[in-house]
């Protein structure tokens, strides 16, 4: 319906009409800029479920996750009962925990809403390589087979309902998983056997050095006095060694660094894991010489391999340290110089840098200043970052940072 317009009315002008025009379909649009954004996988799931769609393929995720578990039903009561039953794989428990972590952080830093296409080829051989890796776990009753089959499987059912894109954004936090994971006895004692002894010549060694006389048979360690020190499989550093690859798996994949920090981070658990070792291993034997053997046993042994974590735990975060410090935060100045987008870049009039996150340390940002009268003087602030004020003249009032 049409209603007339008064004489104190003026009829809308066409820029107000654009205006208006613009005002609404900015409004309709601005949800759909960047949809999902800062959303938790809780509330993801809620969002599906709004629609009768959407309830329908949750109920088919849920159905094929059913499947998937009585298929792998002997593997995931294998699981628990390792975890259970042998201290080497007692952080089992936790790794699913850890995993759904990392899945709900994936999901509250995605951009946009996850374009599901595109899975089912995919989604389909890897549910076809569990399914075959189960039944070669039948009949060749080898553990680890059945087990990475479970992790392929899940895989799998993930790409089938999240596509080729859920399983890029979800695919750190399952393989996450393979740290709960046991190893055959076999492969364990392959590696930690070598460890073993590995740790047994460099405690005897810097023993020795320290003036604590040992002579070493094989893992026997024989201290003045005839004070034995075996050094026993638990002890070959296969506990710390797990503990750490995990730690520094998920410290590489939560922080915004280059590709050569992760990798330098993650490969540096196997030396850090030695290391505190070792130093167990040393302690135990200085106890044993200088204090009393009864002190190394016991309540008191599990007190210094926790004390040793401890020190592992402060070599990992002094490695941080020491990389970060290498890192080169701010961009090398341009030759050019000034008000050619030079060494202050931007190529403004008085060669003032935008604020933007720098390449290498996204969290680190140069500020970007008011145009300033005068010439320029670079002032150092904190976050090595850089602030352009006048050597002469007045100073804004407001808007520097301290």
């Amino acid at each position: 319906m049409t209603r007339p317009i008064s004489s104190s009315e003026s009829p809308p002008t066409a820029a107000a009409s654009a205006s208006s025009s613009t005002s609404i379909d900015s409004r309709e649009i601005a949800p759909s800029l960047a949809p999902g954004l800062g959303v938790s996988l809780w509330g993801r799931l809620r969002e599906t479920a709004a629609t009768a769609e959407g309830r329908s393929e949750l109920i088919l995720a849920a159905l094929g996750s059913v499947l998937l578990a009585g298929l792998f039903w002997p593997t995931l009561v294998n699981f628990v009962f390792i975890w259970s039953t042998n201290e080497n794989y007692s952080h089992g428990f936790l790794v699913p925990l850890l995993s759904l972590y990392f899945a709900n952080e994936a999901s509250k830093k995605a951009r946009g809403r996850l374009n599901r296409s595109g899975g089912a080829t995919l989604g389909f051989g890897l549910v076809a390589t569990a399914v075959l890796g189960r039944w070669a776990n039948v009949l060749v009753p080898i553990g680890l087979i059945g087990d990475l089959a479970f992790l392929v499987g899940l895989a799998g059912v993930a790409t089938l309902f999240l596509g080729r894109d859920g399983l890029k954004r979800y695919g750190f936090a399952l393989g996450f998983l393979v740290f709960m994971v046991p190893l055959p006895v076999a492969l364990y004692s392959a590696i930690a056997s070598p460890l073993q002894l590995a740790v047994s010549k460099i405690a005897a060694g810097l023993l020795n050095l320290s003036g604590i006389p040992v002579l070493r048979e094989g893992n026997l360690m024989i201290l003045p006095g005839d004070i034995r020190m075996f050094v026993a499989e638990a002890c070959s550093g296969m506990r710390q060694l797990t503990g750490f690859l995990a730690l520094s798996a998920a410290i590489a994949h939560s922080v915004q660094r280059p590709w050569w920090f992760k990798a330098v981070v993650v490969a540096s658990s196997v030396p850090i894991a030695m290391t505190a070792n070792v130093l167990r291993v040393m302690l135990t034997g200085f106890i044993m010489y200088k204090i009393d053997p009864e002190f190394a046993l016991g309540a008191w042994h599990t007190a210094e391999g926790l004390a040793l974590m401890a020190v592992g735990l402060g070599l990992l975060m002094l490695e941080l340290w020491a990389l970060n410090q290498a890192l080169v935060f701010d961009e090398p100045p341009d030759p050019k110089g000034p008000g050619d987008g030079g060494a202050l870049g931007g190529g403004s009039e008085h060669g003032i840098r935008p604020a933007r996150a720098s390449a290498t340390h996204p969290m680190v940002t140069t500020l970007a200043t008011p145009r300033l009268e005068g010439p320029a003087a670079l002032v150092p602030v904190a976050g090595r970052s850089t602030v352009a004020c006048p050597t002469s003249g007045s100073l804004p009032t407001k808007g520097v940072p301290a």
